[in-house]
């Protein structure tokens, strides 16, 4: 079972819109597909119209706190082969203290045999919610890093990269694998942005994704009817872009 976390400490750079997108490509594509979403915020429950449920019923709370199984807390959605793990508000509420990091990738091993492709939402913020994320996907995928070409490049990706190796040191486990994806990327680059990929390529060189994730207004459009970019409108730039990732990301090769 393959697991990718989206992580990014700066909010506003297309983590949720990635995950999602990947999620519902590797469905759509015939991998058997959980989505975990470990945002408060709950921005990819509500891709997939599941808010409500999260509230009242099965959610990521019951995964990590209460030793419930993914069976018990992923819904179905309208996307073939695709479940997902919902998040609420109520996450915020939960005493990190007792969440240990292990917590989630437990929860996975056992749940291995059912998935092909497990995508983790992250929230935008170096917590214990994003440590379980970190070692859970730790010898079994990949972390993307998604960033725009803006001020604040380098302050998001170098967070990840030292946390990455701080729950690595920590647990004693590999870092994760991780890679720089840059997303919202405009049709026609500006000075400024220029400089954010040239900052890029001067620290990590090595460690950026070949494909980019074209800005389109379609993807906030399709968000609207609940649907990501892949599904609402596939022929679309950014639709393609997802496409490609998911190719260099090795989940298909067609």
């Amino acid at each position: 079972m393959r697991v990718i976390t989206v992580s990014n400490f700066k909010g506003g750079v297309g983590k949720t819109t990635t995950a999602v997108n990947l999620a519902a490509l590797c469905a759509r594509r015939g991998l058997r597909t959980l989505l975990v979403d470990l945002d408060p915020q709950a921005s990819a429950t509500d891709y997939f119209g599941l808010y409500a449920e999260a509230e009242s019923g099965a959610n990521v709370i019951g995964l990590l706190y209460e030793g419930m199984s993914v069976e018990e807390m992923a819904y179905d959605t309208a996307t073939e082969n695709l479940k997902v793990v919902p998040a609420s508000l109520a996450l915020i509420d939960q005493n990190e203290l007792l969440l240990a990091e292990q917590s989630l990738k437990f929860a996975l091993d056992d749940a291995a045999g059912d998935y092909d492709v497990v995508v983790i939402d992250t929230a935008p913020s170096a917590k214990q919610l994003v440590l379980c994320a970190y070692v859970a996907t730790s010898g079994h995928g990949n972390v993307i890093v998604p960033v725009k070409l803006d001020s604040t490049v380098m302050r998001g990706t170098a967070s990840v990269v030292d946390s990455l190796r701080l729950v690595a040191g920590r647990m004693r486990i590999p870092v994760p694998e991780w890679r720089i994806l840059r997303t919202c990327v405009p049709g026609r680059m500006t000075n400024a942005e220029a400089v954010g990929e040239a900052i890029l390529d001067r620290f990590f060189p090595d460690q950026q994704f070949r494909t980019v994730i074209h800005e389109s207004a379609k993807v906030k459009e399709g968000s609207w009817e609940w649907k990501p970019i892949v599904e609402f409108m596939p022929g679309n730039r950014a639709a393609v872009d997802y496409e490609n990732l998911g190719r260099e990301l090795g989940l298909w090769d067609e």
